[in-house]
């Protein structure tokens, strides 16, 4: 079960990459593709090395939310990337 203390990474294979041609941010991985918005791109990009708190508590810093809800959402959307096979955590 992810978790605050969890540390999330790409699965093998996967890949951040800038769509060029189409101006938006994917996640490849094998046969498959996620097209990404600028606040879950933002947080798989904090996350390499952090725990997922931490991510949390430097979003909700940043953008002056509510901690409680940021938890909420990041766990959610990090939740729905690892059942795809995008990420991995541990």
């Amino acid at each position: 079960m992810l978790t605050l203390e969890s540390r999330v990474r790409l699965a093998p294979g996967t890949r951040l990459q800038e769509d060029t041609v189409r101006q938006r941010w994917v996640l490849l991985g094998p046969e498959r593709l996620l097209v990404l918005d600028d606040i879950a791109r933002l947080i798989i990009e904090r996350s390499d090395n952090q725990t997922v708190g931490t991510v949390c508590e430097a979003l909700a810093s940043e953008f002056d939310a509510p901690l409680d809800t940021i938890q909420t959402d990041v766990l959610a959307l990090l939740t729905s990337m690892s059942e795809k096979g995008f990420l991995r955590y541990e």
